[in-house]
């Protein structure tokens, strides 16, 4: 997503990750994906690129889950040295957020994403079907759901990703969202 000059997206979902205790229970994690999840669908007209993903298989599901998690606790960064405010550079910064779920294989909730990820393929890479997505996974029952990570890119504003560093290959699996 574009990060807007003086924009509060960003630091409103820092402030909703940062602010969500670690060991909380379904009912409040629940309610923290609703709050972010109604945050990004709202600001669909700053998607540029995105990926989403579901897998029924459930061993590639916990593998898909682990890369996921091993991206929010290594240090993969695009970038060594902040990329500055936008304003005084003239070119976009972008910001990443991303929302992984490892549910219960078979679980009620599972199938009812299953159901929401059943999508035709011309329209995998469409804003509506992001804003589709974001707005189901709220539905999920918290009881169902093994483990979860969120976790956004920039921390900082002034870190915000430039356009090169979307080419980087960290960022590969990336596709553009019209």
């Amino acid at each position: 997503m574009r990060l807007v000059p003086r924009s509060r997206l960003r630091d409103d979902l820092r402030r909703l990750v940062l602010g969500h205790p670690a060991a909380t229970g379904p009912r409040e994690k629940a309610d923290l994906l609703h709050r972010i999840t109604t945050l990004l669908a709202d600001s669909d007209d700053l998607y540029e690129k995105g990926c989403w993903d579901f897998f029924d298989d459930d061993e590639r599901a916990r593998s898909d889950y682990d890369m996921w998690c091993k991206g929010m606790t290594t240090e993969e960064g695009a970038r060594l040295t902040p990329s500055g405010f936008p304003e005084r550079y003239g070119e976009h910064r972008y910001m990443t957020f991303t929302i992984a779920l490892l549910m219960v294989n078979g679980s009620k909730s599972e199938r009812a994403i299953a159901k929401l990820c059943e999508t035709p393929q011309e329209m995998l890479w469409r804003k509506e079907t992001f804003v589709r997505i974001l707005r189901g996974l709220p539905l999920v029952d918290y009881d169902h759901v093994k483990s979860d990570v969120l976790y956004l890119i920039p921390g900082e504003e002034d870190w915000g990703l430039t356009a090169e560093d979307l080419t980087a290959e960290e960022f590969e699996y990336l596709r553009k969202v019209e």
